[in-house]
């Protein structure tokens, strides 16, 4: 199936460099989806891609999961979106920055480090910014832009997020019921991304 084109008016995204302290912004630049859809890259197309990530392994024994075998159905579907190193590179953002942080519609934010943006590790994959997803269309309102890893598995486990990142760039999901830090690269899938902010190196 070959998605239909989405209209002009349809939500866009926003790339935003900032100085090495985030306190002064340095460019702007705004990307519409028919722009994103008919212009860059259509990575997954014409069927889309099947990826998904893995989640909270609810296993204290088992915290990262090498073998993928716990939870590892999140957000399961196939997809069609942008890689995010061409809406950097179509924005002239230096490869020498530090961060990439996507920004979701109601404020909540994830941070990777920019080489995991221009030069991602095997393990992990390309970053795409989905527009597409089979069971949902496209740009659906529970998804929107919505960050995925084209790890070489199909699944971005918590082994590969071990594996393709600095410790304090891990997610983890406090589980209340028996007090356990669970590591989960689910928590890195940002939906509903309106903004991509880039800090720059000193």
């Amino acid at each position: 199936m070959i998605p239909s084109l989405a209209c002009a008016s349809e939500p866009g995204i926003k790339v935003v460099l900032k100085n090495h302290d985030g306190t002064e912004i340095i460019s702007e630049k705004e990307f519409s989806f028919s722009e994103i859809n008919t212009t860059m890259t259509s990575t997954g197309a014409p069927g889309g891609i099947l990826l998904s990530f893995q989640g909270p392994t609810f296993d204290p024994e088992n915290l990262w999961d090498p073998e993928e075998s716990k939870n590892v159905d999140n957000l399961k579907t196939r997809i069609i979106g942008v890689p995010i190193k061409e809406l950097l590179e179509n924005s002239e953002i230096p490869e020498n920055s530090i961060n990439v942080t996507f920004v979701a519609d109601d404020g909540f934010k994830k941070t990777l480090p920019a080489v995991n943006i221009y030069n991602p590790p095997d393990v992990q994959g390309e970053p795409i910014l989905a527009y597409w997803y089979e069971d949902a269309g496209l740009l659906p309102e529970e998804s929107g832009y919505r960050l995925y890893f084209d790890a070489p598995d199909g699944v971005y486990g918590n082994s590969d997020m071990q594996n393709s990142l600095p410790d304090d760039y891990y997610h983890y999901f406090l589980n209340s019921a028996d007090k356990t830090a669970y590591p989960s690269a689910k928590g890195l899938s940002v939906a509903k991304i309106i903004q991509i902010e880039i800090q720059m190196s000193d």
